[in-house]
């Protein structure tokens, strides 16, 4: 193996790298901001947001699936949220 092959090989080594590092920082990034979210969501009024967000986050968590468990702790972490109103008007 020559020294041309052996420095092409390293840079391509070294771009493998790089790529997974980034998207693994992409990934930890995109889940911070779901959480950040999601905790935002729980502050506010909004029963459905915060649910939707609190499935939204613990989906990116689980790889695309929430387990009984996530859907226990998002209904724990929203019932101090008000229920929503629902009359004839809204239907």
């Amino acid at each position: 193996m020559s020294l041309t092959e052996k420095l092409l090989f390293l840079a391509f080594g070294f771009l493998v790298i790089i790529f997974i590092a980034v998207g693994y920082l992409n990934k930890s990034d995109a889940l911070k901001l779901l959480k950040e979210k999601y905790e935002a969501a729980l502050q506010g009024e909004d029963r459905a947001d915060a649910i939707a967000a609190g499935q939204a986050y613990y989906r990116s968590l689980r790889g695309g699936e929430l387990t009984i468990e996530d859907e226990r702790t998002i209904l724990r972490d929203v019932a101090h949220l008000p229920e929503p109103n629902i009359t004839e008007e809204n239907l």
